[in-house]
């Protein structure tokens, strides 16, 4: 294990600017700011994840946060691992992808004052739903974007999203997140207090597993047998669902 480490650090060496040492392998995820515009950095949840994963596998793994374009063309061009994104059709030919880390609902979050029943696809009418810029989702819902629902896509962060929202530009935005309705709308309404109030409709649009994506042309493919090797030890611990108990129930800003 100590040849195969020393091996991977000299082909990581010069990987580019997601590079920091000769030894670390980049966890590209995407960047968020606050209602005050700040770089809010890497969510303590994620950076705690990766934690994990690197105690467990070995390797030194070190979260980046970049704007999710940027991160994605990073990771396309092998200088780290992408975080978080899920296994389209268009990325499979790419990336290969990690065992589930965990299972994560997409939220549809409207502000307070313009909620909407949503029980299923038919309630999305003619509806303009805000999306992550580069986010793609379930074959369902790409298949009625732009034909049953409008959605737009200008924006890399949640804040500015939210601002839109807040305005009336879209009827609501489509997140992600490990917390339950309840426990995330708090979090939006603590951590986005000056921007206005938001309501998380109660039922989630989906459930996808979260995983990490590995650049198939890249010297990282040989992490991918490490990581689900230690993704598979978390999991009989269930040391990533206690750091996602643990966070869920505790503060919310």
């Amino acid at each position: 294990m100590r040849l195969y480490h020393f091996a991977l650090a000299a082909i990581l060496c010069c990987t580019g600017p997601a590079a920091h040492s000769s030894d670390e392998i980049p966890v590209l995820i995407a960047s968020q700011t606050g209602a005050d515009g700040k770089d809010l950095g890497v969510a303590p949840t994620v950076a705690g994840i990766v934690q994990l994963l690197a105690d467990e596998s070995g390797l030194k793994l070190v979260p980046r946060a970049y704007p999710w374009r940027r991160a994605q063309m990073l990771a396309e061009s092998g200088k780290g691992l992408l975080y978080g994104a899920a296994a389209t059709p268009e990325r499979l030919p790419v990336f290969a992808f990690s065992r589930p880390l965990y299972m994560v609902n997409q939220w549809l979050v409207t502000d307070a004052a313009r909620p909407f029943p949503y029980q299923g696809w038919a309630d999305l009418r003619g509806k303009t739903i805000s999306i992550h810029s580069g986010s793609k989702f379930s074959a369902e819902f790409e298949e009625r974007k732009n034909v049953l629902f409008t959605v737009t896509e200008n924006s890399d962060t949640v804040s500015s999203r939210l601002k839109m929202l807040a305005l009336g530009r879209v009827d609501a935005l489509l997140l992600d997140s490990y917390r339950n309705s309840t426990r995330f709308e708090e979090r939006l309404n603590c951590v986005h207090a000056g921007v206005g109030k938001f309501t998380v409709l109660r039922k989630p649009m989906a459930m996808e597993p979260l995983l990490i994506a590995v650049p198939k042309l890249s010297p990282l493919m040989d992490t991918l047998p490490v990581l689900n090797e230690a993704i598979e030890r978390l999991d009989k611990s269930q040391g990533i669902h206690k750091l996602l108990e643990a966070r869920a129930s505790g503060p919310t800003c």
